[in-house]
């Protein structure tokens, strides 16, 4: 489920992964809506949500509200998170603002290693 496409002309990494999603046909669906989304990965039991920003197509989803409560349920559940920038959990990621902004990865353990080796 890769969010923001449009970093994809910006960031060579989110491309490349973006296309070896393809070449593997996984089905890159994207509602746009990360709860749902979430939602579909765990009842699926597999998959991966990203959400990475570039320059121009700044992250979106706020840490504090959105991803580091999604990113406890996935990982309860067994799963992964990793931040776009740190190489890390998005549970480990400072707070330092209350509207900061995150890109990150989330979902099944095999999926988000791909993501970190592609990544970093």
């Amino acid at each position: 489920m890769p969010g923001n496409l449009r970093a994809i002309n910006e960031h060579k990494k989110y491309a490349s992964l973006v296309r070896l999603w393809m070449s593997e046909r996984y089905t890159l669906r994207y509602t746009g809506a990360m709860v749902a989304e979430v939602n579909y990965l765990l009842t699926k039991g597999g998959g991966i949500f990203s959400n990475v920003s570039s320059a121009t197509s700044k992250a979106k989803l706020r840490l504090l509200y959105e991803c580091a409560p999604i990113a406890l349920i996935i990982e309860t559940a067994g799963g992964k998170t990793v931040h776009e920038g740190d190489d890390k959990s998005v549970l480990d990621v400072q707070v330092d603002i209350l509207d900061r902004r995150c890109g990150l990865a989330m979902g099944s353990a095999l999926e988000v290693d791909l993501f970190r080796k592609v990544f970093f």
